[in-house]
């Protein structure tokens, strides 16, 4: 599974992590699912870190993309 190069919402929710892109997908999909409460208040997610993340949601079985 390819890594968007940019991840402006995994940023914004683990802002005390200094590099996001170093976790597993499972790991991403595990922050994603934690900080989606603030996906309306980032207001970031688009582009190719949704369909990332509509990937990673349908791989993994994860009740985040009956959110998408």
């Amino acid at each position: 599974m390819n890594v968007p190069k940019k991840l402006p919402f995994l940023e914004s929710i683990c802002w005390q992590t200094a590099d996001v892109y170093r976790f597993t997908p499972e790991e991403m999909l595990s922050r994603y699912e934690r900080g989606w409460r603030y996906h309306d208040l980032f207001n970031n997610l688009e582009g190719e870190e949704l369909d990332f993340l509509k990937n990673l949601a349908i791989r993994y079985k994860s009740w985040v993309q009956v959110a998408l």
